[in-house]
């Protein structure tokens, strides 16, 4: 009997040791910061995977968790968008503004901290999507000019008192300058018979153009189309237009691709949405006035995107654009956009189109 207590009390004592143990090396784990295995947070709004409106109009976030004990609270918390630093906040729950956010599947992390240090991860994602459908804007026709119904326009762009176009199918790819007058193709470039000919932009001085599944790029000298470098990108060329500091690519989907124009590198993407959903097919694109203006293939009109954030917050419809009488067995969709700066003119025309039109847009 003796034996059975001392055993017993032995034992207890063990275990007593075991747990004032554990937990000195569980305080000492929380002052160091470090993350404890179980679960004392939980998100309780917004809901996991739950779609956000934003963008014009846009409206906020309650941000909230909940504590799953009563021996831990919160302290702060940290959240972290896309893997980038987003806001701090020491009260939940906590209205966030979601009104620059860029458009479609947002990760976010929420890091949370406690009065003792705990520090807990909590994962969640966001879609988000533009409040409102797209502005229609008017458009009245101010001049037509003659375009080369043989050419498959892929991109335009307007310089110094000449359309520069770059045309597309292989073995008819080229690189041109053209007088906005007459139509009449006054330099030309033409490309290997193994390129479809993409998207062209002018950038310091340079041009440059895509293709389309070769994944290579071209760039050459403005003034003699003398070619001066190459590049290549890992997806499909389509567009291409520039800021002034940084270029832009679509691809064929609702992506579009912020480059470096020093190394081509990819510095940013945003993913064009109206409220409908993601756009597909964002083709030619035109940088105009702090917004980025695209054909979207196959469709008849042009979307107004913001760069920002993806949302297309404007539209143009365009379907009678070219008249029944002028369109032929070979006349393709409406693709290309130019932007004469100096005089604010905008000039549209389509593949294998017979007409280029300067619009003038209404609201």
């Amino acid at each position: 009997m003796f034996l059975i207590r001392f055993f017993t009390v032995a034992t207890l004592s063990i275990c007593l040791v075991s747990c004032i143990s554990c937990r000195n090396n569980t305080e000492t784990r929380i002052r160091k910061g470090k993350t404890v295995e179980k679960k004392l947070f939980v998100l309780s709004n917004p809901q996991n995977g739950a779609t956000l409106k934003s963008g014009n109009g846009g409206v906020s976030l309650s941000l909230d968790i909940k504590s799953l004990t009563d021996s831990v609270k919160m302290d702060s918390c940290i959240l972290n968008i896309d893997g980038k630093y987003h806001s701090t906040y020491h009260v939940l729950p906590h209205e966030v503004s979601f009104a620059s956010i860029k458009m479609g599947v947002r990760r976010m992390s929420l890091l949370v901290y406690s009065a003792n240090n705990v520090v807990e991860t909590i994962l969640f994602n966001l879609k988000i999507v533009p409040t409102s459908p797209p502005k229609q804007y008017k458009y009245k026709v101010v001049n037509e000019f003659p375009h080369d119904n043989n050419a498959y326009t892929q991109g335009l762009f307007y310089s110094d008192g000449f359309l520069y176009e770059g045309t597309g199918q292989e073995g008819h790819s080229s690189l041109r300058k053209v007088e906005l007058e007459t139509g009449k193709v006054v330099q030309q470039k033409l490309l290997d018979n193994k390129y479809f000919g993409e998207g062209i932009c002018l950038h310091d001085g340079k041009i440059y153009q895509l293709t389309w599944e070769n994944r290579e790029g071209f760039i050459y000298d403005y003034h003699d189309f003398t070619q001066t470098g190459k590049f290549n990108y890992n997806t499909e060329g389509w567009g291409i237009t520039g800021d002034g500091t940084n270029l832009w690519m679509s691809d064929g989907t609702s992506n579009i691709y912020k480059l470096n124009p020093d190394n081509m590198n990819v510095t940013g993407q945003i993913e064009v949405f109206t409220n409908q959903g993601a756009e597909q097919y964002v083709n030619e694109l035109e940088y105009i006035n702090g917004e980025i203006w695209a054909n979207v293939y196959t469709k008849d009109y042009i979307l107004i995107i913001n760069p920002e954030t993806g949302e297309a917050s404007g539209k143009i419809d365009l379907p009678y654009l070219l008249p029944k009488e002028l369109r032929k067995q070979n006349t393709d969709v409406l693709n290309g956009i130019a932007f004469d700066k100096e005089r604010n003119r905008i000039f549209v025309t389509g593949k294998n189109w017979p007409k280029l039109f300067e619009l003038r847009i209404e609201n």
